[in-house]
């Protein structure tokens, strides 16, 4: 008994190696597809809409297909494929959410969303592209070792395949719009566009409440949250005019 909270420390650091390492792949893929592409960065994922480094709309909890559908990750509509034909890393080991069809119970396909400032189609209106720089290429990104790129997103937060921080509402009126995942004691992983990860130790409790069974609701108060000022002063810049 006594050596179970070592064992389990133990599980969950090895789990955060490997989280790293697939980040560390999926971030390699957004660099080269750069390449490829005259500096182009990929297009972020927008709800529904086609076109965007991956496909699909995750649901917990709900029988929707496209939890468990890799061709959502894969050429054509996975832009990234081409460059690592892995699935795995499009997930974190820790998450073991899994979606019920026909009585049985499958593993969902994802747990990482793209900054929503990386070349998303369209402008939200909660960091619109009048105000903040939504890169379109690589070389528009100042700070690269300060900007994230993909983030590991709680299993009762993903959605759509762009991960959204509310810059307009700061302080005391900033919120929680998509939840990072805090599977490796308190802390998820996070890739930024120097092509570095980390796993991040969030901070704030109410950034790493109990894992729920239904959807998390998004845009939700969370004042003066030291973690969702930490993303948002690594998710983009302010427009200069």
């Amino acid at each position: 008994g006594m050596l179970l909270p070592s064992l389990a420390k133990a599980k969950t650091k090895a789990q955060g190696i490997r989280c790293l390492g697939n980040l560390r792949q999926l971030n390699l893929a957004w660099t080269m597809y750069s390449g490829d592409y005259n500096d182009a960065l990929v297009p972020a994922a927008w709800l529904r809409d086609p076109g965007g480094w991956c496909q699909g709309w995750l649901t917990l909890n709900v029988p929707e297909l496209d939890n468990t559908n890799t061709l959502n990750l894969m050429s054509p509509r996975g832009k990234l494929w081409p460059y690592n034909q892995t699935l795995e890393i499009y997930k974190c080991p820790a998450d073991r959410s899994t979606s019920r069809h026909g009585g049985v119970s499958y593993p969902r396909v994802r747990s990482v969303a793209l900054n929503q400032k990386m070349n998303c189609p369209a402008s939200w209106g909660f960091a619109p592209d009048d105000r903040f720089v939504n890169f379109r290429k690589q070389a528009q990104i100042a700070r690269p070792a300060n900007t994230f790129t993909f983030v590991d997103e709680r299993e009762d937060s993903i959605d759509d395949g762009a991960f959204g921080v509310n810059l307009i509402d700061v302080g005391a009126r900033s919120q929680l719009v998509n939840w990072p995942a805090s599977y490796h004691n308190r802390a998820g992983g996070v890739t930024f566009a120097d092509g570095h990860a980390e796993i991040h130790r969030w901070l704030d409790p109410r950034t790493t409440k109990p894992l729920g069974k239904i959807q998390l609701a998004s845009n939700i108060d969370s004042p003066n949250n030291v973690d969702v000022a930490w993303l948002q002063q690594r998710s983009s810049e302010p427009l200069l005019k």
